[in-house]
């Protein structure tokens, strides 16, 4: 009797275990669903914003190939990825240009493998987030490429950022990681940092006319990371520092000394505003240089500063042409002898004015 208390007291404890462990299973299955966003499919979700909306926390979003036309918010912790992995066949326009087209306000979300276009404000903007993973993704026309506002700890990794007015700009972010990514082509800085400090920033490719906005705050951050063997993002041996091109070809990486032949220019390059880079990377594999070229694309770039210019052009002529209208007289009317904005102290507008009035609208559209 006493042996067959004992056995089912023991096939009692058997039993619940295994209905704890069967709870345990159903709740992390439930608490972490996959979602598919797929216009075309039977089932799939046709925006990403409505999969962002059904989606829980922890759950993974992913997205077939297509243009979606649609600002994203996304507000709790989740992870969006392409299918391709492929930011030029998975597109995010913005439908409000007004808008960022993408805009995180969570912790710990990953977004990767997405094209981002078209916004007057950010392609990705984070704000108030932290411990975010922004990776493999395209960032093109836009006043800010990736825009952190409030935000600290994030991943920015591996990411092309090209032909927006400012490539990377940090405002009030600390203790961010930007690495890996191709900052180039851009119509302003390829990075501009605001009050902000113990951020990180290495093994990126800086090529636009201006890299880094002149800042003081600059000093307050570094911009290489301890040296480590490994292949970095110009082929060299070493993970280091940041490569420093321009559009000239004369940038400081590719004109340093390089005696020893590791991949890391002899001398530390110092960072506009402050700072310094140590560890700046040469061009040991001239053919690594060429293939980061080959994925962005200088002829956009320059119809772009072209557009710029014809702009700038326009917005000065027709004030010549109030110029001219005001000081010419008509048949009908005498010349005075002296012109009757003078006798207010208001003289027109003459051409050094005009000048300046274009090339502070120019300035002013490029610096919003």
């Amino acid at each position: 009797m006493e042996s067959i208390k004992e056995r089912d007291l023991q096939i009692l404890k058997i039993a619940t275990v295994t209905l704890m462990l069967a709870v345990i299973f159903t709740c992390s299955a439930g608490s972490a669903a996959n979602l598919q966003v797929n216009p075309a499919a039977e089932g799939g979700y046709t925006t990403i914003q409505a999969a962002v909306d059904a989606a829980n926390a922890g759950d993974t979003i992913f997205v077939s190939q297509g243009t979606y036309v649609e600002n994203l918010k996304i507000d709790r912790e989740m992870r969006i990825w392409s299918d391709s992995r492929n930011p030029e066949n998975t597109i995010v326009k913005a439908a409000d240009p007004a808008e960022s087209t993408v805009e995180i306000t969570a912790a710990r979300v990953t977004f990767s493998g997405f094209g981002v276009e078209d916004s007057d404000k950010a392609g990705i903007l984070l704000t108030g987030a932290s411990y975010c993973y922004i990776n493999n993704n395209r960032a093109r026309n836009t006043e800010n490429g990736i825009l952190l506002q409030d935000a600290g700890s994030n991943n920015i990794n591996g990411n092309i950022i090209t032909l927006n007015e400012i490539g990377i700009r940090l405002e009030g972010s600390d203790s961010n990681t930007i690495q890996d990514n191709l900052v180039a082509y851009n119509y302003g800085p390829g990075i501009s940092l605001e009050e902000s400090s113990r951020n990180i920033i290495f093994n990126n490719y800086f090529k636009n006319a201006e890299n880094v906005e002149d800042n003081a705050v600059n000093a307050d951050n570094t911009w290489q990371s301890t040296l480590t063997t490994k292949i970095n993002l110009v082929r060299g041996p070493f993970i280091g520092g940041n490569f420093w091109a321009d559009l000239e070809g004369t940038g400081y990486s590719e004109t340093c000394v390089d005696e020893n032949s590791n991949g890391i220019c002899d001398s530390a390059y110092s960072v506009t505003g402050g700072g310094s880079d140590n560890s700046p990377l040469f061009p040991r594999v001239p053919g690594a240089i060429t293939a980061l070229d080959n994925k962005l694309d200088a002829e956009a770039y320059e119809q772009g500063m072209a557009a710029r210019e014809e702009a700038g052009n326009e917005t000065e002529t027709p004030l010549e042409e109030a110029t001219e209208e005001a000081t010419e007289p008509t048949e009908e009317e005498e010349t005075p002898e002296t012109e009757p904005e003078e006798e207010n102290g208001a003289p027109a507008p003459g051409l050094g004015f005009t000048v300046l009035a274009a090339g502070a609208a120019y300035l002013l559209k490029r610096r919003k």
